[in-house]
């Protein structure tokens, strides 16, 4: 395949979206080892599968070399997670935007060590976001206008200690020039009055949750 920009990442966790959005035409798509059992549920067939495959079932090196699936195997005792791992190899191949799914519910400490993987690629200038059953997670820096249905509701998070500039356009709760510190819970639970939404933030990383429903 030519260079892709984006790339989808799924993983095994147990709290995912039912169908899975529509993925665009060239994405990379990476299984994280037990990923490929949502993969096949979803009749998608991976780029890759990555990770050290201690949670996955089957014969999975015979299934990639039947299908010509790229396998990068690591070993179980490792300093990353297997999540972490496809996103490096997706980072690697120079993609500019990362979807992952299947990377939450199960054991909370990996769905939290997700959220902050969604951080690092924010700072390293990769759009990311994250999506659940019920959630969709975006990273924000800079200006994001998204489709919204009227009385939807949104929350707003800073993964920064602060978010300085914070201002909205389309929600029942405006923000104008607002901080957004941790440990507040300012953002939380705002409604969409409009078809459109408009969301700045000046300084900061934020993280925007929006339902998928």
């Amino acid at each position: 395949m030519s260079q892709p920009s984006r790339a989808l990442i799924i993983g095994a966790g147990a709290d995912v979206p039912q169908n899975l959005p529509c993925i665009a035409p060239g994405t990379l798509v990476i299984c994280a080892d037990a990923g490929i059992e949502h993969a096949e549920r979803w009749g998608i067939t991976p780029h890759l599968v990555v990770g050290d495959l201690d949670s996955a079932t089957g014969d999975v090196e015979g299934w990639c070399l039947e299908n010509g699936i790229e396998l990068m195997r690591f070993p179980v005792e490792k300093d990353k997670t297997d999540v972490e791992l496809a996103i490096d190899v997706a980072v690697s191949r120079q993609v500019t935007q990362i979807t992952l799914v299947g990377v939450w519910g199960g054991r909370i400490d990996h769905s939290l060590a997700n959220l902050d993987l969604l951080y690092g690629l924010a700072r390293a200038g990769i759009r990311g976001e994250l999506i659940t059953s019920e959630a969709r997670l975006l990273t924000l820096m800079g200006t994001l206008v998204l489709p919204m249905t009227v009385g939807g509701v949104i929350s707003l998070l800073p993964l920064t200690e602060e978010c300085r500039g914070v201002t909205t356009q389309g929600l029942y709760y405006p923000l104008s020039d607002a901080s957004l510190r941790r440990g507040t819970t300012l953002g939380i639970s705002n409604m969409a009055v409009a078809e459109r939404i408009k969301i700045s933030c000046a300084q900061g990383i934020l993280l925007v949750v929006l339902p998928t429903k």
